[in-house]
Order: C-alpha cells, then sequence, then structure tokens
C-alpha cells in the first residue's frame, strides 16, 4: 500500500506568528527583539538537520520562556522538540520528552496544557505507523482545549487529526481539513501549510484534479508569498506532483533533498514503483528494511529503559521507606520482592524480545530470498520473452495470411515461407524447456503432472508444425494442389496455436505474482473494445468450413465514456475472445459494454455453444484444467485472463444466468 509521510507539523508555525506580532509599547520592544533572535535561530537549526545544534537552540528558547513565564509559548516550544525527535525516528527520546512534559506540567500545576502531551503521544504514534493510535489521542486532546480562548491550538490538533486520518481513513481526514476555521487560512502561513497537507492526501486517494487544484493556490503563495509560505511538506508535495506529470527524475532529486532517511527511502520506493524500476525499488525496499531493524533495536532499548527507570523509583521509593523509620522494613522487604520480580519480568522480557528479534531477522531473510528469486526469476522469464516474440508474431502473421483461403502462394515461393515458419517454430521449441524450468521453480511453481500437460499442449502441435513445413519444403512445390491445402490448413492452424499457447504461457508466468498494474492510459471503451474485435481472426482456419461464425458488438454506453486501463486489457479480452472462438459450434461471438450501478463499466464476451457447468465455474480459473480427457490445450487462456484482471483491480467471472453457450463479464473498469 503507498504510505503517506508527513514530514513535520504547523506548531513552530503559530510560535513563530506570536513572535512576530508587535509590542504593545516601547518598553516591550528589547525583549520582543530577543525572542524573535531566538525563534528565527531555532528555525535554521532545525532546517540545518544539526542535531546538536537544534537541542542547544531549543534549550536557549525554552530558557527564555521559563523565564518570562510564558507558559503557553514554553509547553509549544517544547513539543516541538518531541515532534523533531519523532520526524527523525527518534522514538526513544521523543517518548521520554513527552513523559518529561507532563510531569513539569503536574509538577507546575499547569493542567491545562496537558492536551499538549497528548498531541505528542499523538506524534509519537503516527511516527511509528499507528495511525489509529494517534487519532485516538489527538481526539482526546481535542477534549482538553479551550476553543474560544485557543484556536490556534484548535487549529493544531484538528490538523494533527487530520494527519492520523490521512493514513487509514483519507476521505474523512480530507473532510477535517474542510471544517478548519476559515479565519484562520487568511494567514498564508497556515493555509499553505493546510494545502499542502490536501495535496498528499488527494494524490493518495487518486483524485489528480483536486491536486491539481490545491497545488495551484500551494505554488502560487509559494512563489509570490515566500516569506509567508510553509514549507514543512514541500518536498514529498514536489514528490507528488512530479509523479502525476511522470517526471521520475525531477521526484527523485526532490527526495534526495530530504534529510530524514527513512521518509526519503519510503519516497524513492513510491517514484521506482511507478518508474516500473524494480531492481531500484527492491534495493531501497532493502535499504528500508535496514533502517526499520535500526529502529527496532532502538525501541527493545527504549523498553529495557523504561523497566531500568520503574526499578530506580522503586529503589528510591525504598531508601525513603527506611531512611523514614525502621518499622517500615516489612514495606522494604514486600518492595524487594516487587524488585526481584520485576527483574525476573525484565529478564524475561529481554529473552522474549531477543526471540522475537532472531524470528524476525529470520523472517526478513526469508522474505528477501524469496523477493530476490522472484526478481531473478522474473528477469529471466522477460529476456526469454524478447527472444521469443519475434518468432511468436512470425508465427502469427503467417496463420493470420494462410487463414485467407483467397490468398493463393505460388509453387516457386513455398520453400522460402515455410523455412520461416519453421526456423520460427525450432526457436520457440528450443526455449521451451527454460521457461517450463524457471516456472517449476518459481514461488508458486508446477507439478510434474501439469508440466507434462505443457508439454504435451505446446511440443504435439509444435512437432506437427515442424514436420508439416518440412513436408511442404521437401516437396518444392511439386505437391498436387488438393494435398497441399489441407498441409497448408494444418500449418495454419498448428501456427496459430503453438504462437498462442506461448505468448500466453510467458505473460502467466510474468504476472503469476499478481503485482498491480498501474492503468496509466486513458482511452475510450466503446472505441477499445470495437478495435480490439475488428482486429481478432477467427480460428480454426477458414478453410476448413465447419461452422459458420461471424462477430457482433453491441454497447449501452455512449462513445464519449473515457476509462484508465492499460494494454493488458486487450490481453485479457483476446483471452476471452481465443476461448469463444474455440468452442462455439457456430452463430455470432458477442462483445458488449454496458455500465454498472456502482458507476463503473463490465465488458462481456460470449458465444453460442455447450455451457459450463455451475461445479467448474471456479475451477476454470485455475491453470493446467481441462475438463474434458480429449482436450489437449495448455489450459491457461481463462487463469492467464483472470490474473490480468487481477492485476488492473477488476473482476472476471463466470455469468451462470446465460443458457445459450458461454458468457465471462470483466466488472469494475
Amino acid at each position: 500500500m503507498k504510505k503517506i509521510v508527513f514530514i513535520a507539523t504547523m506548531l513552530m508555525a503559530s510560535i513563530t506568528l506570536i513572535a512576530r506580532q508587535k509590542p504593545a509599547d516601547e518598553k516591550q520592544s528589547q525583549p520582543h527583539a530577543q525572542e524573535q533572535a531566538l525563534v528565527q535561530r531555532l528555525y535554521e537549526t532545525q532546517a540545518s538537520g544539526s542535531d546538536s545544534d537544534f537541542y542547544e537552540a531549543h534549550q536557549a528558547f525554552m530558557n527564555y520562556l521559563e523565564e518570562r513565564k510564558d507558559w503557553d509559548k514554553y509547553y509549544r516550544t517544547w513539543m516541538s522538540r518531541v515532534i523533531f525527535d519523532v520526524n527523525h525516528k527518534y522514538f526513544h527520546r521523543a517518548f521520554h520528552e513527552i513523559s518529561y512534559l507532563k510531569d513539569d506540567i503536574e509538577e507546575r500545576h499547569q493542567e491545562r496544557y496537558l492536551y499538549i502531551a497528548n498531541m505528542g503521544l499523538g506524534f509519537f504514534y503516527n511516527g511509528r505507523n499507528q495511525p489509529e493510535l494517534g487519532e485516538k489521542y489527538f481526539r482526546r486532546a481535542l477534549r482538553g482545549i479551550d476553543v474560544e480562548k485557543d484556536p490556534v491550538s484548535v487549529f493544531n490538533c484538528y490538523l494533527s487529526l487530520a494527519q492520523s486520518l490521512s493514513f487509514i481513513r483519507p476521505a474523512e481526514a480530507m473532510a477535517c481539513l474542510d471544517s478548519l476555521p476559515q479565519q484562520m487560512l487568511e494567514n498564508p502561513m497556515y493555509d499553505s501549510g493546510v494545502l499542502g497537507y490536501r495535496c498528499i492526501i488527494a494524490n493518495k486517494m487518486g483524485d489528480n484534479e483536486a491536486f491539481e487544484r490545491y497545488f495551484a493556490k500551494y505554488d502560487s503563495i509559494r512563489h509570490h508569498l515566500p516569506d509567508q509560505f510553509n514549507a514543512t511538506n514541500l518536498q514529498q508535495v514536489m514528490v507528488c506532483h512530479s509523479l502525476i506529470r511522470k517526471d521520475y527524475q525531477t521526484a527523485l532529486a526532490w527526495c534526495d533533498s530530504i534529510d530524514v532517511p527513512m521518509t526519503a527511502t519510503e519516497l524513492r520506493i513510491n517514484v521506482y514503483e511507478q518508474m516500473g524500476d524494480w531492481k531500484q525499488a527492491f534495493r531501497a525496499s532493502e535499504l528500508k528494511d535496514s533502517l526499520l531493524l535500526i529502529s527496532e533495536r532502538e525501541a527493545l532499548e527504549f523498553h529495557t529503559a523504561d523497566m531500568a527507570r520503574d526499578i530506580d523509583q522503586l529503589q528510591a521509593e525504598q531508601e525513603k521507606a527506611e531512611i523514614r523509620h525502621i518499622q517500615l522494613m516489612v514495606v522494604g522487604l514486600m518492595a524487594f520482592v516487587i524488585i526481584s520480580m520485576l527483574i525476573g519480568m525484565l529478564v524475561y522480557r529481554h529473552k522474549k524480545n531477543r526471540r522475537l528479534k532472531e524470528q524476525f531477522i529470520q523472517l526478513q531473510e526469508a522474505r528477501r530470498r524469496t523477493e530476490a528469486g522472484q526478481a531473478i526469476r522474473h528477469a529471466f522469464v522477460s529476456a526469454i520473452q524478447e527472444k521469443l516474440m519475434p518468432p511468436i508474431n512470425m508465427l502469427r502473421v503467417y496463420a493470420h495470411i494462410f487463414n485467407d483461403p483467397d490468398f493463393v502462394l505460388k509453387p516457386d515461393e513455398r520453400p522460402k515461407r515455410y523455412k520461416d515458419i519453421l526456423h520460427a517454430a525450432r526457436a520457440i521449441e528450443s526455449l521451451l524447456d527454460p521457461v517450463l524450468d524457471s516456472y517449476a521453480r518459481g514461488t508458486v511453481g508446477i507439478s510434474d503432472e501439469e508440466k507434462q500437460v505443457c508439454m504435451d499442449a505446446l511440443r504435439t502441435p509444435l512437432l506437427t508444425l515442424i514436420n508439416t513445413s518440412e513436408v511442404i519444403i521437401d516437396g518444392n512445390g511439386h505437391i498436387p494442389h488438393e494435398e497441399y491445402m489441407q498441409l497448408r490448413a494444418s500449418v495454419c492452424r498448428d501456427a496459430y496455436r503453438v504462437a498462442t499457447s506461448a505468448h500466453q504461457l510467458i505473460l502467466f508466468s510474468i504476472y503469476n505474482d499478481e503485482i498491480p498494474s498501474p492503468k496509466q492510459d486513458r482511452v475510450g471503451l466503446n472505441e477499445m473494445v470495437r478495435s480490439i474485435l475488428n482486429s481478432y481472426d477467427l480460428h480454426p482456419s477458414a478453410m476448413e468450413k465447419q461452422r459458420v461464425l461471424t462477430t457482433e458488438f453491441k454497447t449501452e454506453v455512449a462513445d464519449d465514456v473515457m476509462v484508465n486501463t492499460n494494454l493488458l486489457l486487450q490481453e485479457l479480452l483476446n483471452c476471452l475472445l481465443d476461448n469463444a472462438d474455440k468452442y462455439a459450434t457456430g452463430g455470432t461471438v458477442l462483445m458488449s459494454c454496458y455500465a454498472n450501478a456502482d458507476g463503473t463499466y463490465a465488458i462481456s464476451v460470449s458465444n453460442e455453444g455447450p455451457s459450463i457447468p455451475a461445479s467448474d465455474a471456479e475451477r476454470i480459473f485455475d491453470p493446467f484444467v481441462r475438463l474434458s480427457p480429449d482436450e489437449h490445450s495448455l489450459g491457461i487462456g481463462l487463469p492467464l485472463a483472470r490474473r490480468l484482471a487481477i492485476s488492473m483491480g477488476y473482476n472476471l467471472y463466470l455469468d451462470q444466468t446465460y443458457t445459450e453457450g458461454v458468457r465471462f463479464v470483466v466488472s469494475g473498469i
């Protein structure tokens, strides 16, 4: 799933706006200037990426606010330290800062600021990819804010709640942003920050139109009001903007500008996946895994430190009890027992965490090996596909030509043409064993029986095609016309069968992992389906005159309807046409387009002939299944069609209400 990463928050922006307010009189001008200088330094160190510089500047500003007893800015500024640690994946530090912040609020009796501690927990859980808990604490923080006295905090809390919702319910997150007070959005710094969130959420929802609308306003503030522009999520917005325009190099350049390794790596994975550069995506995933291991190790240290802190607190209580009175020795003994139990729990938890860590590493290693094997097999099959496509296309061309009974080939031209067919057939024959062996060693694999099905369906027509072509070549144009036409019909049938089966086997192997295929092509639905049907050749050879079969196209959809899809839909429909053509006893092969109640569209392909029993309605989509023992087909046309449908997010099923033959439906387009 594509994940949204928000790089920071709006709290620091609110601090800056308050700091920039003009003083009420000249006596306040000097402290006000000092505060502005401290805020500016804090922003510069935050942008520099240096931890030590940021912590030093942060502490200086905190000391200044504590001296002035400005608790509102004091606790907001403290929260900026938590946000900095979360953004840089320093979760151990962030959790302790939240704990110290809560203790400080209670010690100073400033309980009205406890909502800031809840917001800190919300940021903490968002950063650790636990948005449900993040939502819980942001909603708890909202209940503790005085709406009339502190609109800035209400604004920040709603914005943070939208961040949590964007991970799991992006539409609700957008609605949350729509409910923000409009008077706050009149300030360009707040407005640009919110627009950045809107751009990222619209990109996650796939709403390019909304993205462009928000980005236009966002970019306008960026160029026309640079001093008031909030660049919090600028890098991610620009990555989304570049991906929409398929400008992958610019997207990668923006990724490189992010100084948080995990965030940059996650965005690079998104870019490489859309580029189709699976090798780089795999490398980026490996880097992400290593960063996650570091994060897990820090989490383990955090749990250990937390237990040590509990033990220290119990020891302190024990010492106080012993100093207070000797009669509390019983309490001390009980404390010792409790401490012993805690130490035992600590040891048990440490061993358990170590085992879990070892299991996690083993699982990660197994997953990496599996993904590497899949990538190698995919690359191998893709390389074979490049070698197979020329001979497959050649056989298809000759099958198309010889399927026309009016086409006449002179006797002296026959040796040359049939040598081309012979060479193409032998090229395919030489590559069949590597393809089947590679597929047998894949993650799904095939049994010996299924491999024999493949060999039977491919080797038999292939050898027949080779032998028939050799007979025609050896005849050197002296074969009687009637016999030659029979041989030619056999060549046509076997060439089509070999080309189609080899092509489907390659596609089935490539898309066996059910990896989603992006639908980047926008085409007219009727125009596309009509073109596919018009370019399809009915088989077996028309010279055999065994049946009368026609094609027809019907639609209930307007011609101006456009859909998002990709070229795999043509392969899918060709598989359904092959199946309808193969089993039709006559009549019409019909392709239809119509609209569904949910706003999507569907395409159906039907023929007139024998129906499929209800018990086999799903079994026909299993690879290498033959419903008849006399059948010698490869048995992957329908399974391939369903794999392609799943990869594009469609649904392919057998319409069991159709009784005049067989009708398959592709829905969800």
